[in-house]
């Protein structure tokens, strides 16, 4: 006999096998006991969570001489008939490469037809959201006036894509993606009566690479038991599944906060001559600073990260040195990356370009709030501070006093380490937000001078602030309304943001508000300023450095 694959050999046979859709199960058995059978059916959900094969156990549960608590006995006639496929009154039918409006015809032909040995003549169309616009017309007859034995089950991993017509026919069913534990516990028990070991690692790693489909799971296992062991580790799974170990992803990421290039540089060398798959290693960098994000968020990471003790510890030793702002930067340009990939042929370049980029960039704090900009200076100064590196107004000026140039990235130099004149002129920076702008009236005039008259009356009685180093908002005052949006016409506001970046000497965009808003705006932005002053004092405090703040 030809081996049979554990996905097909481990299908379940009744309800209760089913893994975690508890919600389905209860309301078709609840129907069948009833006998209140709907004409159709329509089961939504992701690959692998059960769609076709609660559909095969309802068709026999429905049909099944000898039902017991609504499950099929799998014993019966009609049940075997089905399992082996020989029995015609069951129709699988793939709507992938049945797509057209004559498969359509064909059946709608046949439901007139009585079934021929079991009580319901049972459909299941599978990807049904591939048929064509044509052939769901000619389905739709066919399902609002069915004949009384017929009983339509459709199956989609994309319920979006069928017409409205369609959908409300069918009572739908939703299913859930299956979570890990439920997995772990089910490839353990397919193992065990397989003859077959694994260690715990190995068997979350399964969970974690089926992401969420039971079958992909199990055709993984498969896999892994084809090497021969009777005990399967965590790295044989790792050398089938083709991706590398948490400790490895770890150590690129102290490489990169590190900035250490030819670090880096040496781990995707390694990570393509072991032929492991680069687009899933990006994945899996992804999620190991999603799983970073959590650690310094949650109190209890424990409970939403799928990794060992360990290495949990280890992440929450790795964000000590790491903002939030920063994370949420890597993930942005990872995720750019992973997608730029999936239509290259040249992945390596990419990742090694993108990955040099994350070591040499500094955080833009231009466009961060006040909350974001003081954390990431808190984690900066606590990272200097474990690190033993001396802080102080008196030395960062003695060093400036030496001649020792600080770049505008904001690194020191000569030794290497960073001072408070940093964290000063970040402090600076952020005071400054909504100041009012000194050169509005120059622009005023500047537009008066060279005839812009009419965008000249629409500004008269306006005011402009600063909202960040991009960004100067224009102020309206009440009843001014019309001329806010004749200055947020794109011909004027783009004359206005040149005369405005001419006066400034950088390039900035203009945002038009109210006067309702900006008093909201400034009242949201007093309180922030308060609490920024507290964590000022603090971090001051901290350093023992003096601190002067100036409210003009």
């Amino acid at each position: 006999m030809s081996y049979l694959a554990l996905y097909r050999k481990w299908r379940p046979m009744v309800f209760e096998d089913v893994v975690e859709q508890e919600h389905v199960v209860k309301t078709l058995k609840n129907s069948i006991l009833a006998g209140r059978i709907a004409h159709a059916y329509l089961f939504c959900g992701t690959r692998g969570t059960g769609k076709t094969t609660m559909a095969k156990i309802f068709s026999r549960a429905i049909n099944c001489l000898n039902s017991t608590d609504g499950d099929p006995c799998n014993e019966c006639e009609i049940c075997k008939g089905i399992l082996n496929g020989s029995l015609l009154d069951v129709i699988e039918i793939d709507a992938a490469s049945n797509n057209s409006v004559d498969n359509v015809r064909e059946i709608r032909d046949e439901v007139v037809y009585a079934p021929s040995k079991a009580r319901y003549k049972v459909y299941i169309i599978d990807e049904v959201h591939m048929l064509s616009t044509g052939a769901f017309n000619a389905l739709l007859k066919t399902l609002e006036e069915p004949p009384s034995h017929v009983v339509f089950i459709l199956a989609t991993t994309e319920p979006h894509k069928l017409p409205a017509t369609i959908l409300s026919r069918c009572q739908r069913f939703d299913f859930r993606r299956i979570p890990v534990e439920s997995i772990v516990k089910r490839i353990r028990y397919i193992a065990e009566n397989s003859g077959v070991s694994i260690e715990e690692e190995g068997l979350r790693l399964i969970a974690r690479m089926s992401d969420g489909a039971l079958r992909d799971a199990i055709s993984i296992l498969d896999q892994c038991i084809s090497l021969g062991n009777k005990h399967l580790t965590y790295e044989d799974v790792l050398s089938i599944v083709g991706i590398v170990n948490n400790t490895f992803v770890a150590d690129v990421v102290d490489a990169i906060n590190a900035k250490e290039v030819d670090r880096v540089l040496q781990f995707i060398n390694v990570l393509v001559m072991d032929g492991k798959n680069i687009t899933q290693f990006v994945s899996d960098l992804i999620l190991y600073y999603r799983n970073l994000l959590i650690c310094s968020t949650s109190k209890n990471p424990e409970e939403i990260v799928e990794a060992s003790k360990d290495m949990i510890e280890r992440m929450k030793e790795q964000c000590k040195s790491l903002s939030h702002l920063e994370i949420t930067s890597i993930i942005k340009e990872l995720s750019a990356l992973e997608n730029t990939m999936r239509w290259s042929n040249h992945a390596r370049i990419l990742l090694e370009v993108a990955l040099i980029k994350l070591c040499e960039t500094k955080v833009d704090l231009n466009d961060a709030g006040m909350t974001e900009r003081l954390d990431f200076l808190e984690k900066k100064i606590n990272h200097l501070l474990e690190s033993g590196v001396e802080v102080n107004s008196k030395k960062s000026k003695d060093c400036n006093a030496g001649g020792k140039k600080e770049d505008d990235m904001g690194e020191s130099s000569a030794d290497g380490t960073k001072s408070d004149i940093e964290v000063e002129a970040h402090l600076e920076n952020l005071a400054g937000n909504l100041e009012g702008m000194d050169i509005w009236n120059d622009v005023l005039n500047d537009l008066k001078q060279d005839g812009k008259m009419a965008l000249y009356s629409y500004l008269l009685d306006t005011k402009a602030i600063q909202i960040n180093n991009r960004i100067v908002g224009i102020v309206f005052p009440k009843g001014r309304s019309i001329f806010k949006i004749n200055v947020s016409k794109s011909e004027n506001a783009e004359i206005l943001e040149n005369y405005i970046s001419k006066r400034l000497g950088r390039e900035i965009r203009i945002k038009c508000l109210d006067s309702e808003e900006i008093v909201d705006r400034e009242e949201s932005s007093d309180k922030e300023y308060d609490e920024f002053v507290e964590k000022a004092k603090a971090i001051a405090e901290e350093l023992n450095a003096p601190l002067e703040i100036v409210d003009e």
